[in-house]
């Protein structure tokens, strides 16, 4: 079997074969350049710049034909290996870059770029591959039952134990009741009908109960109790306006909205007039007409008293803090008081007398004769009506008759 010629030999001997012929294709690069022909020049097809001797060589000795076949192979993977690569060579001092394989500036920057984009293209397809983020979901998986039936457990525990601490420990009793919206009743009957204290267990109390017991005041229009987490209770409270007061003796007493007296709860006659010889439906009927007028007027009577005559039975007589006197009818009082502003700028603030408002709408001053006769009038009239009388004689008769009964009962 014949042997195989040594690589290094043949690298050796391609080498000084290159060295030999360096002039030669030195002259025929340089004539290509310059546009002059070639004869020496590779046939197509051919590889540019071999020597003719190696292929008659070839021809010639098969030995010689192998071994240039496996430098041809050398030579093309070297040439695929430094493809890139590029030949300096100087032209009228210039230095002039020529590509071994006869390529232009644009195919070479096209090999390069497809080979860079080839290369992008794999690596983004790998990192594309690695980035790839799992669903989200995949990071939450279900916990197994027996850790959630324990959770559940432990968490059932501690909600007990907190349960049973604040039952017994002092963190559950009241410490602060705040009472507010009240002006006729004070605090101190309000905190007896709570029929609970500070100190008392929050779960305890019982705040409907405590509702109901306030509502039974006659002042009370509404009442609202209710826990203020965690050791506090809050009591609002809504009281009937007072539209007037009633006197008995040395004390006077808040007559309401609901035209029921509030007895029991003395209180300064404030914001409102004084009323006198009032009694059953006449009462009534001045409380309606009353809660008609405008509060900043109604603050500015005095006193109200009632002056029936044998002409009208619904005559009253009021007093201003102004000064002024007004004769009218309780039921119309109210639309026509709420325009007493007015007249009083008309009369002026140094005129004093009497405003006639039963029928019509007049000032007198009280130097006239017109004025003395209303007043003589009003003032000679009973101050009481006489079935008001009888009313009164009768209660006082029922009233000798029950302390009776607690006499005999001691």
């Amino acid at each position: 079997m014949e042997e195989r010629p040594d690589i290094n030999d043949l690298k050796k001997r391609l080498k000084d074969d290159r060295t030999e012929g360096k002039d030669e294709h030195e002259d025929m690069l340089r004539a290509r350049l310059e546009g002059e022909p070639n004869e020496d020049a590779a046939a197509p097809g051919e590889e540019p710049g071999a020597p003719a001797e190696m292929e008659k060589a070839g021809n010639d000795n098969p030995t010689a034909a192998a071994e240039t076949e496996t430098a041809s192979q050398y030579e093309q993977e070297e040439a695929e290996e430094g493809s890139d690569e590029i030949e300096t060579f100087t032209r009228d001092g210039k230095p002039i870059s020529v590509d071994t394989y006869n390529r232009t500036d644009d195919e070479k920057e096209k090999h390069r770029t497809g080979q860079k984009a080839r290369r992008f293209e794999k690596t983004a397809a790998k990192e594309k591959v690695k980035k790839e983020r799992k669903p989200l979901k995949s990071y939450f998986r279900k916990p197994k039952r027996v850790h959630v039936y324990t959770g559940l457990i432990i968490l059932a525990l501690m909600m007990f134990g907190v349960l049973v601490w604040y039952v017994f420990s002092d963190a559950s009793s009241v410490k602060e009741v705040s009472i507010s919206g009240n002006s006729l009743i004070n605090d101190e009957e309000i905190a007896e009908r709570l029929q609970f204290s500070e100190g008392d267990k929050m779960f305890s109390i019982n705040t409907d109960r405590a509702e109901e017991n306030i509502a039974l005041l006659p002042a009370i229009e509404e009442v609202h109790v209710a826990r203020s987490w965690w050791n506090g209770v809050d009591v609002n409270i809504s009281e009937y306006r007072p539209l007037g007061y009633v006197t008995n003796d040395t004390n006077y007493y808040p007559v309401l909205e609901n035209a029921r007296v509030l007895r029991g709860y003395p209180a300064p006659p404030n914001e409102a007039p004084i009323l006198h010889y009032f009694e059953g439906e006449e009462f009534d009927a001045l409380v309606e007409s009353l809660g008609k007028i405008d509060p900043s007027i109604l603050g500015g009577i005095s006193e109200i008293y009632y002056r029936p005559s044998e002409q009208s039975s619904t005559r009253i007589h009021m007093f201003m803090n102004d000064g002024q006197e007004i004769v009218a009818d309780y039921r119309t009082i109210d639309s026509k008081m709420n325009y007493y502003i007015g007249m009083r700028e008309e009369i002026g603030d140094s005129k004093e007398g009497v405003i006639d408002l039963e029928i019509g709408s007049s000032f007198l001053p009280y130097d006239s004769a017109e004025a003395e006769d209303i007043k003589q009038g009003i003032y000679e009239t009973p101050v009481q009506a006489q079935y008001i009388e009888n009313v009164s004689g009768s209660l006082g008769n029922v009233k000798e008759v029950l302390s009776g009964f607690g006499d005999g009962d001691e």
